[in-house]
This record gives structure tokens, sequence and C-alpha cells, in this order.
């Protein structure tokens, strides 16, 4: 079983949009959440989406040493890819000037190896990079196909497609890479360890704890051994297959620009939903769902503790930008998929403590959506698409836990 938490241009006909918007629906059909079972390797991993000073990593280090373990170094960024060919020719249209955003695991030989997969440690080792089945579905790749990719400094490198593996295995990125191939694009930052070889699980996790490395607003800790998190989100592999991928441009000021002809196929013109009077503009993949905890909310007498002025003037769906957090290494907010809807702006700032009544999270997730509320930092005023019911999954989280089961 594979440590999955290792890694959390417009294609008109990878995604089905539909004429009309079939919006206030009663009860939008959902799969049912996936069976997840726990790993049998042990590892923890301690991840920090704004990077780890030299002091952190030395912490880390000298709790694995303290418990006879060892501490490998990863990173995790997104690139712009430019170019995808196969015997020169483009497989995929990508506008001049333009790149389409491709979130990227980095892990050393040994994680890849012996929590991943031997295979994918072969391909990286050979000097290819590996891709996720999922955005190698969406584009119609193959192996052995050449990707140009651009670096911090917007300068293409090119990388071969050695190997397309479960999306599990990336970590739900779009690529998995070598720690010196991410060198060549400039993403040095150390944002996570993975602290493997320890014999007591229990003892691990108590050792960096007491060290200060705990979920919370700084650190995100993931362990092999524990269940399915209701607020983990898609991984952007998963996330284009269930709202397409576009082109973007990114200008010296720092300034998103997303394919306008994307933007026109997949993004509602800003407009009031019924019933509780939320104005937005958003992925039409979502509005559906969206209308539908919205009238939910509304049935169970709690549509004033949304705060409509607010909400409607800072909140809302799209808006193509840089991550707040991660921005530094590339990342797009999800708002840049009009994925995302903020409420309540004010009281939920990002960075801390949610002030949101469970009630309300637990009827969005109930309609397909993880909380920001138990991200790292928190950001309780976020919901994003997962499309899957996430009000069924029973787990410890910090904020407005599920009940489930007996516990009801």
């Amino acid at each position: 079983m594979v440590f999955a938490a290792l890694g959390a241009v417009a294609c008109a006909s990878a995604l089905v949009v539909p004429s009309v918007v079939e919006a206030d629906t009663a009860n939008v059909p959902l799969p049912v959440t996936r069976e997840w079972t726990s790993s049998t390797k042990h590892a923890i991993s301690i991840s920090r989406p704004v990077g780890m000073s030299l002091a952190i990593r030395a912490r880390i280090r000298d709790v694995a040493d303290a418990i006879g373990a060892e501490a490998h170094p990863g990173r995790a960024a997104m690139f712009g890819m430019s170019r995808i060919e196969r015997e020169g020719r483009p497989i995929q249209r990508i506008p001049r000037g333009m790149q389409v955003p491709m979130s990227t695991t980095v892990q050393p030989d040994e994680v890849v190896r012996n929590l991943m997969s031997p295979e994918a440690a072969d391909a990286l080792l050979a000097g290819g990079i590996v891709m996720g089945e999922s955005s190698a579905r969406f584009r119609g790749a193959r192996e052995g196909d050449v990707v140009t990719l651009l670096d911090k400094r917007r300068r293409p490198v090119t990388f071969n497609i050695g190997l397309i593996v479960d999306d599990e295995i990336v970590g739900g990125s779009d690529f998995l890479m070598a720690p010196t191939q991410a060198d060549s694009l400039g993403a040095t930052t150390v944002t996570r360890y993975t602290v493997t070889g320890f014999r007591n699980p229990d003892t691990a996790a108590s050792a960096l704890a007491a060290a200060g490395f705990v979920n919370g607003m700084e650190y995100r800790i993931r362990r092999t051994w524990d269940g399915r998190n209701p607020d983990a989100t898609l991984g952007l592999g998963e996330a284009k297959m269930l709202v397409g991928e576009f082109a973007y441009r990114i200008t010296k000021s720092g300034k998103v620009t997303a394919d306008p002809g994307w933007v026109h196929l997949n993004i509602t013109p800003r407009r009031f939903f019924s019933g509780i009077p939320v104005r937005a503009g958003c992925h039409r993949r979502i509005w559906a769902p969206l209308q539908g905890a919205l009238n939910e909310v509304k049935r169970a007498g709690l549509e004033d503790l949304i705060d409509l002025d607010n909400t409607n003037k800072y909140g809302g769906c799209f808006y193509a930008r840089l991550n707040r957090i991660s921005g530094d290494l590339g990342y797009l907010s999800r708002h840049s998929w009009g994925m995302a809807f903020d409420m309540n702006t004010t009281t939920n700032a990002q960075g801390r403590a949610p002030n949101l009544d469970c009630r309300i999270v637990r009827i969005f997730r109930k309609w397909g959506f993880a909380w920001g509320g138990n991200f790292t930092p928190a950001d309780g005023m976020h919901f994003e698409y997962v499309g899957e019911r996430r009000d069924n999954i029973k787990y410890p989280s910090r904020y407005c836990p599920n009940v489930v089961g007996s516990d009801r």
C-alpha cells in the first residue's frame, strides 16, 4: 500500500459543460466515499506549506535520531508546462506564451523505492520523470513523451516521461521527480520530511509531538495508519478530471490571467443562487451541488448564519490567482478553477481558528465539499468541491468532526 500523503489548456472535450445548469436540485447524486485501507509500511510525513527552515529541519532529524529512525527531506511545487510532444509533434494545444499548471512531488530515492514504487524509483534513476495516471489520461500522454516545464525564471527545461503510474504513487500530483530534477527547475525549498525506520509507531508519533510537530496551524502530520480525512482535497490530477485544466500566464507583478476561452466555457457569470441569495461566479460543475448545500442550510434554518454582505463582497468562487500560502512555490489557488467557495471571510480568516457553525460544515461535506477549517493553516471560510460525500467519514478532525454511526 502506497503512502499517498507523501505528495495532498482548456480541453473542451475533457469536460462536458451542460448548456443549462440544473441549479435548484433537491438531491444531486454523489458517489459513495471510497474505501480506505491502512498501509502496511509505517511512515510519518511532516509538511509545512511555506517551507522548512534549517532549524526546523534539524529538529526533525534530531527526533528521528533519538528514536532510531531516518528523516528524508522532500519538496512540493507547481510548474507551468508550455509543451508536451511525441516524436516532435505536440499532443496538447497550449496557447503561445501560456502554460498549464502541473503539480509536482519531489522525493529522494529511499522514499520512492521503499514507500511508493520500486518501478517509479527505477524510472527516476534512469533520468525520466513519473506522471500520474489521471494527468496522463486527461491529455492522452504516454511513456516516452517529452514535456517542457518552465523553471523559476520561466526558462524551458525538458524531461522525458519515464513511467505512468497510479495517482496514489505520485501523491495525487501530476508529476513525481527526483531532487536533482527539481534542482534544475530551481525548486529547492524543502516543504516536508518523511520519517521512516522506527520500530514503534506510537513512540515515534509521541516523540514528534513532544518536539512540537503536531497537526495544526503550522504543520500537517500524516501517518500511514491514519484513516481517511473528510477534509482532504483532491490531488490536482483528479481535480482536472473533475473540472478541467486551463492555460494561464503570470505577469511580472504576479497577476494570474486564465485563458479567456476556458473561463467562458467553464465559469458561470456572477449571479445569485436561489433561496439564500449568495452571488458568485463558479465552475459549472459545482453550481448544482453548491445550490443543494445552500438549499439544505435554508431548510435547517441556518441561513442567518451566512453573512451575505461579506460573502457577496469578499467571498465567492472564481478568482485566478496564486495561492496565498504556497504561491512562492508556484501553486495556484483552487479558486482559479472556480471549484472553491468562500463565505464569512471576516470571522474565518486564514490562519485563525475557524468560527463557522459545524452544522453548516457537515451539510457542505454531505454535498461533496471538503472544508478548509482543518487545513494547515486553517482556512475556515473555504469549501472545496471533491465530488463525493464527506459527511459519512469518521475521523478525529480538530474542528467540526463528523457525527457518524453510533455517535449520532
